[in-house]
């Protein structure tokens, strides 16, 4: 459509009109051909609609590894996503027969810089979207152990990128440990984490092995799975700042 055409169906001035189309077009969610001087939709809302597929999936894909995940480490599993401003649950499995569990809910909000879920997520995010995520949630102090200072984070963030998994040792709740490892598009696009959660007495050092090695495994097979897909998938970054 032209600018014209525009004004005309919005039924506002071409000087307003003009302002939002070159506002969308900053974000690349609009193209303006220099020939014909009208405007169609951008590659971003493609690989918007590919992201959407892929996180509509994502869930049904993801839930039978949640599920021998929680069955072999005895403990909550979950899968987390980079949501609107933080980290989201996306899904959790938990199969455990001890007493003491992990609750935690589709859609329950993640601390993203004190939970191994987030930070398995933050470590392979640019800078300037980590930021964006610290600014937006701040750190707040859950427990004495709660990371709340961006330098240790920092330093974290890049152990846990070299390692290929996230650890946290009672940040959010006192006595309670999480796992996490990252699910990758074609090894370097984060797509979402996946680990597990439950009680420091049940993370001895031979059993923290154990379930590390099992997050590691599954967050493996899972990157394995999704990077067969479209390269639209990882083509823009989550919206951090909604």
């Amino acid at each position: 459509m032209s600018l014209t055409q525009f004004a005309s169906a919005l039924r506002l001035n071409k000087t307003t009109v003009h302002r939002l189309l070159r506002a969308l077009q900053k974000f690349h969610l609009i193209e303006r051909n220099p020939h014909s001087e009208k405007y169609r939709l951008g590659l971003k809302f493609h690989a918007l609609g590919a992201r959407s597929v892929l996180w509509r999936s994502l869930p049904y894909d993801a839930r039978p590894f949640l599920v021998e995940l929680s069955r072999r480490s005895g403990e909550t599993a979950i899968l987390a996503i980079p949501g609107a401003g933080g980290i989201i649950c996306l899904d959790s499995v938990n199969l455990s027969s001890a007493l003491l569990t992990v609750r935690l809910l589709p859609g329950d909000f993640i601390p993203a810089h004190c939970t191994a879920f987030g930070r398995a997520i933050l470590s392979w995010l640019p800078d300037p979207e980590v930021r964006a995520v610290l600014r937006r949630w701040g750190m707040y102090r859950y427990t004495p152990n709660t990371c709340d200072n961006p330098r240790d984070l920092r330093y974290a963030l890049e152990v846990h990128r070299r390692q290929g998994y996230a650890v946290e040792h009672g940040e959010v709740e006192s006595g309670l440990v999480s796992i996490a490892a990252p699910i990758l598009y074609r090894g370097n696009r984060i797509v979402a984490s996946i680990g597990v959660s439950g009680p420091k007495d049940r993370f001895t050092l031979v059993h923290a092995r154990m379930k590390t090695d099992l997050v590691k495994k599954f967050a493996a097979k899972l990157s394995k799975l999704f990077s067969r897909g479209p390269a639209d998938f990882a083509t823009i970054s989550p919206p951090y700042v909604s």
